[in-house]
């Protein structure tokens, strides 16, 4: 496993490299003061998840999402930030980020993050779940304040049956919860970009929700992930009518 770790203090990084070598002994780490320089090693390093921080010198992180949701929109990232505020998790997950770590987190909630994300899955904590909630003004109620960070990391990736999902649209929720755009999954599952589409607002009705960041809240809440990404044979596809299917929320 090779992990960016994009943040101007080096003592700050230095520390979180013990901590991940600690909890992945063989994981190989690579480091970027700056934006610019996380930034090119995301594209040229080949990482398989990206920390990121949100205050760098030369630019704000989310700057540095915004480039990289375009040119490496499967590249899992997660913020890792000071700033708490439920505005900028928002924010963040809106560019695609995978996952946000407040850095007052415990190291647990850093290893559930490296786990849930690389999974398929999507890391929040219990605060910015709850306070996302409110900004998007779901019907679902706030998990009680006591709720452990450690939001991911349940019993494992999800299948499609369990979802209540045809093969099909499970394939478009891990895209798309990747930050693919309509046209890129399409060109991914070999599709036209009107049955993505399709597919995409079927699994928005199907989750009950408007748009992309609230299906993501959910995801996290729920922790839900999705494993390791295959083709689907088109063959075992079957109508993609939600009626007697189970709901998921």
């Amino acid at each position: 496993m090779r992990v960016l770790l994009v943040d101007d203090h080096e003592l700050f990084r230095a520390g979180l490299a013990l901590l991940i070598k600690e909890l992945f002994p063989d994981a190989e780490l690579l480091h970027a003061n700056t934006m610019v320089h996380g930034v090119d090693s995301a594209m040229t390093e080949n990482p398989d998840i990206v920390f990121l921080d949100l205050e760098l010198p030369d630019g704000h992180g989310c700057d540095a999402l915004a480039q990289l949701k375009d040119a490496r929109p499967p590249l899992p990232v997660v913020v890792l930030s000071a700033d708490e505020r439920v505005e900028t998790v928002g924010r963040c997950l809106e560019l695609r980020a995978m996952g946000y770590v407040p850095k007052s987190s415990s190291p647990e909630a850093l290893h559930a993050a490296i786990v849930a994300v690389l999974s398929g899955g999507v890391f929040l904590p219990a605060a910015s779940i709850a306070g996302l909630r409110r900004g998007i003004d779901t019907t679902e109620t706030a998990r009680e304040s006591g709720k452990s960070q450690q939001t991911n990391g349940g019993d494992g990736p999800w299948g499609a049956p369990r979802l209540g999902l045809t093969p099909r649209e499970y394939e478009t929720l891990t895209w798309l919860v990747r930050g693919l755009p309509s046209k890129a999954i399409a060109s991914k599952m070999r599709l036209e970009d009107i049955t993505v589409r399709k597919y995409i607002s079927h699994l928005l009705a199907h989750f009950n929700v408007r748009r992309r960041t609230e299906l993501i809240v959910m995801l996290a809440d729920k922790s839900i992930s999705f494993g390791t990404l295959s083709d689907t044979d088109p063959s075992l596809d079957r109508d993609s009518s939600s009626d007697g299917r189970p709901r998921i929320g």
